[in-house]
């Protein structure tokens, strides 16, 4: 992934991926991922920080049990491909 160095309305900058979210992933979930990862702050709490990102998507996978169904297979899938090599 590339990633571009992009000036901020406090005079700084942020650093963000250089290519757009294709428009069926949940943007706004990667877009906040992405952000939050590459423009950490070191004096920040990063366990808080990963705490919120791991709810926003556990939020997001609960809210549909289809996908919840769908990673399963996946899983299961790709347990059966690792086990056979």
């Amino acid at each position: 992934m590339e990633i571009e160095k992009k000036p901020s309305s406090d005079n700084g900058y942020f650093y963000q991926p250089k290519s757009p979210f294709k428009r069926y992933w949940q943007v706004d979930l990667w877009k906040n991922l992405f952000s939050k990862l590459l423009n950490f702050n070191p004096g920040d709490d990063h366990i808080k920080l990963l705490q919120n990102l791991r709810e926003s998507f556990q939020d997001y996978l609960c809210t549909n049990p289809q996908l919840i169904k769908k990673l399963k297979q996946l899983l299961a899938k790709q347990r059966t491909s690792l086990c056979s090599a």
